[in-house]
């Protein structure tokens, strides 16, 4: 099970575990969010894994999307496959719309009601607000001050390097 916890989650369980929460309402609260069984051996086995390589000092890095995680949604080569993405709070995530995100606020802030506006012809309310959520519960992209956001630095990395 393992396998199933990307860093995004495996960070947000070792903010749970820092914070007190008990293995097991980790281990229940994950499964409903990921809809698959994670295992309360499992989080120990990453649990026990940072603490004997010191991954406390970068369970920050555990916040940033991995490179798998950002091809998934931004990748113009699955879009062309298949433009459909994950599902998120009931809506399938389109990658057209995520790389038309990136493509018009990768160098700048911008506030969700610039992203509704600017999105509003394409798609509804609800789906824009499913997309930007799921932007932000995967540290794709993050908050900044008086409600702005901007792209993570590996996000931009990524663009900048021409792996669109």
């Amino acid at each position: 099970m393992t396998e199933l916890l990307t860093p995004s989650l495996i960070a947000q369980a070792l903010e749970m575990k820092e914070s007190g929460v008990y293995v097991s309402d980790i281990s229940k609260k994950l499964t409903e969010q990921t809809g698959k069984k994670i295992t309360q051996i499992s989080l120990w086995r990453i649990f026990n894994q940072t603490n004997a390589n010191g991954a406390h000092k970068t369970a920050k890095e555990f916040k940033e999307p991995s490179r798998d995680e950002i091809e998934l949604i931004f990748s113009k080569s699955l879009q062309k496959e298949r433009n459909a993405g994950p599902t998120h709070r009931g809506t399938t995530i389109d990658r057209r719309v995520m790389l038309q995100i990136l493509n018009n606020y990768h160098n700048k802030e911008f506030t969700y009601d610039q992203l509704r506006i600017d999105f509003n012809k394409w798609k509804n309310a609800e789906i824009i607000q499913n997309h930007f959520h799921y932007l932000t519960t995967y540290n794709f992209i993050i908050p900044t001050t008086n409600n702005k956001y901007v792209f993570s630095d590996r996000v931009k990395k990524w663009r900048s390097f021409g792996q669109i």
